[in-house]
């Protein structure tokens, strides 16, 4: 195991988050991000995934589930690129399943879209009112007044901008782990 490996895993154990953020940030995060610009994402998807896949790594190194043979840029560029494959899949089904590909049915299509937008909303606003009031706020600011990173790191007091991105996906997995212990929301939500 390397030295930074070693440091990086020590960190994390020690709760000392930002030390170890801080250099996958300024290291790690420019070869995902080569690799998904290279395969069609953005700048914006890079960060994404690799935040999730950051996310993967710290709970595998805080369950005792890393393996430390494993290179820890190694280890979040594989999960970072499975999680770009999947979500390229993802976004592919959706183009081939898209209704607009049937003119015939978008009255209805409108009419009923219309209907579970508002039974959706209605769903989400349920499971956004059992947030702490934490994520409610940051939630709110990114889906809502899309304000970036740097933004809620000041409105929120964070230290750094990584603190208030690791933030907001611990609050979308509270939402999501919400909405799918509810049978009713995540009947509401299906689609």
């Amino acid at each position: 195991m390397r030295d930074i490996d070693r440091k990086i895993i020590e960190c994390i154990k020690n709760r000392q988050n930002e030390k170890a953020l801080s250099y996958l940030y300024s290291h790690t995060l420019k070869k995902v991000r080569s690799y998904i610009i290279y395969n069609s994402g953005s700048t914006d998807d890079a960060n994404d995934i690799f935040q999730d896949a950051v996310i993967i790594f710290f709970k595998a190194v805080i369950e005792n589930k890393f393996d430390t043979k494993c290179d820890v840029d190694a280890f979040i560029f594989t999960i970072s690129r499975n999680l770009w494959i999947n979500n390229a899949k993802r976004k592919q089904k959706l183009v081939h399943n898209d209704i607009q590909n049937y003119p015939e049915l978008t009255d209805y299509e409108d009419h009923l879209e219309n209907l579970i937008s508002r039974e959706t909303l209605q769903a989400i606003d349920l499971a956004y009112s059992k947030l702490e009031e934490t994520c409610r706020k940051v939630l709110r600011f990114v889906a809502y007044e899309k304000l970036s990173m740097k933004e809620i790191k000041e409105k929120m007091g964070y230290t750094s901008e990584n603190v208030a991105k690791t933030t907001h996906y611990r609050c979308k997995q509270s939402l999501f782990k919400i909405i799918k212990e509810d049978k009713n929301l995540l009947n509401a939500l299906k689609p």
